[in-house]
């Protein structure tokens, strides 16, 4: 029987666009030939993409008090959502493709700045927190998550829950106290999920294999640092040793929100009890279906079979 998944973190409105050579001169006007208007922020696109999935599961997040919110609010409305609304507007991106260049967002902050740990605790309490997976995603994005981090992880400990985290690129970069707030957070966590991007600013280092030999030092004896690579697979790292796995072949127009949706397959594959390579497999798996999508969807999403046994 799979275990439950609780998701808290950054809920907000993705608004994306593409694609542009460049970006336009100032005064002009450039039309574009796609947009998806649609749900975003990492907790809630993992918590989407887990409802796909089928698997028990509920989003513990906020909105603001405006149609945006009602929006968001109305896709989250199972038996474990716990979604509140803040009285404030609620927080967009807009995400700009460009043919031949990384991404690039421009981003309202909005609600997420008003969200409050004492939000997340109050809609714990009657959580089956025992044996369940707790994922933190999209920290460094929620000044007040970020703030009491700690107490949330404290909180979730106490209660028996397994900890993953995927606190996302600080806004300042990683200045000293981000990484030792991160570096924290690992003590915690029992599965650690960060891009390889990230896993390098973290450990102060440009070299991957080392950013990964020192940051998991930091790990606790049952956990795992899990690092994703994008079109490269995805790296788990832990005291079992280590494992890689390939991604799938996919020529997405839209790579946003691949890696809250590895977080989705990744996670779900542990909460039903797969081996930490099936789980990689199945991340990579669920990542590489949903971004080849434009627009997402909502529908029913099948975890496909790992690769191998």
């Amino acid at each position: 029987m799979s275990r439950p998944i609780c998701v808290i973190g950054n809920t907000n409105i993705d608004l994306v666009l593409g694609t542009v050579g460049q970006w336009p001169e100032p005064g002009t006007e450039v039309f574009l030939k796609r947009s998806d208007y649609r749900t975003g922020g990492s907790a809630a696109n993992t918590a989407l993409v887990l409802q796909r999935l089928g698997v028990s599961s509920g989003l513990v997040s906020a909105t603001g008090n405006d149609p945006h919110g009602e929006m968001l609010r109305a896709r989250f409305r199972g038996p474990l959502d716990r979604v509140r609304t803040l009285d404030a507007p609620t927080g967009i991106s807009v995400g700009v493709l460009f043919d031949h260049a990384e991404r690039s967002f421009l981003s309202f902050n909005g609600h997420l700045d008003a969200f409050q740990v004492s939000d997340v605790t109050s809609a714990l309490g009657a959580w089956p927190l025992n044996g369940a997976i707790v994922l933190i995603s999209g920290a460094f994005a929620m000044p007040g998550l970020l703030q009491a981090h700690d107490d949330l992880t404290a909180f979730l400990t106490a209660r028996g829950a397994e900890i993953a985290i995927d606190p996302g690129w600080p806004g300042d970069g990683w200045s000293v106290s981000a990484r030792d707030m991160c570096l924290r957070w690992l003590r915690g966590a029992h599965h650690c999920l960060f891009n390889d991007k990230e896993v390098m600013g973290l450990a102060g280092t440009e070299d991957l294999e080392q950013a990964i030999g020192r940051l998991s030092s930091y790990l606790r004896a049952e956990a795992v640092l899990v690092v994703k690579c994008g079109a490269r697979g995805a790296i788990a790292a832990g005291a079992d040793g280590r494992c890689q796995v390939p991604a799938e072949q996919t020529h997405p127009f839209d790579t946003i929100g691949a890696g809250d949706s590895f977080n989705a397959g990744y996670l779900a594959g542990i909460a039903q009890g797969l081996t930490l390579p099936r789980a990689l497999e199945q991340g990579t798996s669920v990542a590489s279906r949903v971004i080849a999508e434009f627009p997402r969807k909502t529908s029913p999403l099948e975890a496909q079979p790992a690769r191998t046994g």
